[in-house]
């Protein structure tokens, strides 16, 4: 080979070269993907199919379905009723952003005589309730209530944070009118964080543990180390005496900072 064949050689062998390391850094990305949460592929540290590990998504079979305690319908005033329902959810790390549910009502002849559907959040490792206010039976007389989550559930990994904080409830306090009833508590905000707006819900019991009737308020939020006054009333007489003072702060797990 001549000294000219073989510098024209080089010079394909350079562009080939040239050629292949630029085909290199565009198609290495496609070929060798990195493992992502979302690739539909169980590689990388994933334990499931795109759940687990260090993805945000839990796997269903790291996680089980919150537990319906009971579902009620608490009258309000004459044809009017609050549909509540008491959930607990035992994951200890997860939680459900937003997830879809319905109360479906029954008269005294078992027959359904309507529904609610709304949407909820699920905190983590928690007990909390779901209250749909205003529901009108019409002519027909309430017997039972169901209620069910009408979505898959899916778990997100969500600390606890939350319920570790400094924030309490006291000086709950039944009114002694009984024809009016009413309750009043404080909140108390001892952590380093503002919280967000949340809902505040009393729940009254018997002697037995039964739910005598369930009131929501709604707050602003609640600055770092601040308190505030929340109160609940109920229109008619209560249908027994209350004995346990149950005061639920739910907070979203999902709109809070921290």
């Amino acid at each position: 080979m001549t000294w000219a064949a073989k510098r024209q050689l080089q010079y394909i062998m350079i562009i080939l070269g040239f050629i292949f390391i630029i085909l290199f850094i565009f198609l290495y990305p496609i070929i060798f993907k990195k493992p992502t949460c979302f690739d539909g592929k169980q590689n990388g540290n994933e334990i499931g199919v795109d759940c687990g590990g260090s993805c945000s998504l839990m796997c269903k079979q790291n996680t089980s379905d919150p537990f319906i305690l009971w579902a009620r319908a608490f009258k309000v005033a004459d044809n009017a009723y609050n549909l509540v329902a008491l959930v607990e959810n035992q994951n200890k790390n997860s939680a459900i952003e937003n997830i879809s549910y319905e109360f479906i009502v029954y008269d005294v002849n078992n027959r359904m005589i309507g529904r609610r559907e709304g949407t909820t959040f699920i905190p983590p490792n928690k007990q909390f309730a779901i209250f749909e206010s205003r529901f009108d039976p019409g002519l027909a007389q309430i017997k039972s209530v169901l209620f069910e989550f009408t979505e898959p559930f899916v778990w997100i990994k969500k600390e606890p944070t939350i319920n570790s904080l400094p924030i309490y409830v006291d000086n709950v306090t039944l009114g002694e009118d009984t024809k009016n009833p009413s309750l009043s508590a404080r909140v108390k905000n001892e952590s380093i964080y503002d919280l967000p707006p949340f809902d505040v819900i009393a729940i009254l019991y018997d002697a037995e543990h039964n739910a005598i009737n369930v009131s929501k308020t709604i707050t602003d939020g609640l600055s770092s180390n601040n308190n505030m006054p929340v109160s609940f009333t109920w229109p008619n007489t209560l249908t027994s005496v209350p004995v346990i003072k149950d005061v639920l702060v739910q907070i979203n797990p999902f709109t809070a900072s921290f």
